[in-house]
């Protein structure tokens, strides 16, 4: 198991509208269909003449649904909604940017699964780290290294330091 810390530095704000859009479209659908079942399953109880004769009861003159009205307000709200949580979207996009900006961004923890190879001195190989990529490591303790072999020094990532006294030197 490799554990690996992941930054989101920047939400790219057209890759933000792109799945918005997709994404509130589906809903959208989603949500006409359900409201189709919903009606149906109301008028196939008779509910709504059950209270509109509840309403004549009570006194009102007239009562009465009509589902193609319902409808199509329901497709007005939804896609003017489409609309509005898109927009949102890409405008809280913006927002995460400038605050992450600010803040350096979100840290993520990512734990990978399965069999993870292991150099000699215990740490995980992987393609960006090859078994001796420590600065400090020393190539002769790899038991692939070639007897007789002269061991180099391995190129130190940029700032790094042997010491805390040397982060300092040149301030």
């Amino acid at each position: 198991m490799a554990r690996r810390r992941l930054t989101i530095k920047r939400l790219d704000p057209w890759t933000v509208l792109k799945f918005g859009v997709v994404a509130n479209v589906v809903f959208y659908a989603i949500f006409l269909l359900v409201s189709m079942v919903i009606w149906f399953i109301v008028d196939r109880l008779q509910l709504v003449d059950q209270i509109c004769e509840i309403a004549l009861d009570v006194g009102f003159a007239s009562c009465g649904v009509v589902a193609g009205d319902v409808f199509q307000v329901l497709a007005l709200l939804g896609a003017m909604g489409v609309i509005v949580q898109t927009a949102l979207l890409v405008f809280f996009a913006f927002l995460y940017n400038l605050i992450a900006d600010l803040t350096g961004g979100l840290v993520i923890g990512v734990v990978e699964e399965g069999a993870v190879e292991r150099s000699a001195a215990g740490r995980p190989v992987t393609a960006d780290r090859p078994p001796n990529a420590h600065p400090r490591a020393d190539p002769r303790s790899d038991p692939g290294y070639p007897p007789g072999a002269q061991a180099t020094a391995a190129p130190r990532p940029a700032g790094y330091a042997d010491s805390a006294e040397s982060l300092f030197e040149g301030r």
